[in-house]
């Protein structure tokens, strides 16, 4: 065979490859798109809000952090694997008591919520069962109210800090799916939990 025969030989060669290549990538973009799709969903649990929240309303007393939150979110899967969501979270209510600088505090109760925005990744397990995790901003504002030195005291604070979470979701068919999940938002230098279980709607 000629040197330009054997250099034809090369080029259908290379020529085959880059059209397997294509055809893949071709492949492989039609199956995001036929995953890729829109989500809306409800959840609701307990969440535990940390005590160092009350670091400037007491100093000394008693605190319960525990408390139904709920979230209200949406999102997009850009595939099986990838998308976004964001979300509305209400932490619930937290309660505290006690004296600061040894002026008594009575009654005081903190309302803290936020909203999200996270990336999502998500692995199938099986047929109907999927495992994810998120990273994302959490905007927050928390108010206060209580009676210090027998008069009423309000005050409020608000900040971005980072939010993550782990879950799981099992598909009810194609377009409902359970959720459950854990999910951890900072407030400064406190943490809040929240477990929640919930419903998610694709469309």
């Amino acid at each position: 065979m000629t040197p330009r025969g054997i250099r034809g030989v090369f080029i259908l060669f290379a020529t085959i490859g880059r059209m397997r290549i294509l055809a893949a990538l071709m492949l492989w973009a039609s199956m995001n798109v036929a995953w890729a799709q829109s989500f809306i969903g409800a959840s609701l649990g307990q969440s535990d809000i940390g005590s160092g929240i009350t670091k400037d309303l007491i100093t000394s007393g008693a605190y319960d952090g525990v408390d139904t939150g709920f979230k209200l979110y949406s999102g997009y899967m850009f595939g099986r694997n990838f998308g976004f969501e964001g979300a509305y979270v209400d932490l619930g209510d937290a309660r505290y008591s006690g004296t600061f600088g040894g002026v008594p505090v009575a009654g005081g109760k903190l309302q803290a919520s936020g909203y999200t925005i996270s990336a999502l990744v998500s692995y199938p397990v099986g047929s109907d069962l999927a495992v994810f995790g998120k990273l994302g901003l959490f905007v927050w504002e928390w108010t206060a109210s209580d009676t210090t030195a027998g008069r009423p005291f309000d005050t409020a604070d608000r900040g971005n800090d980072v939010a993550f979470g782990l879950g799981a979701s099992y598909n009810l068919g194609r377009h409902f799916a359970l959720r459950a999940e854990w999910e951890r938002f900072k407030l400064d230098d406190t943490d809040a939990d929240l477990l929640s279980f919930g419903l998610l709607w694709r469309f």
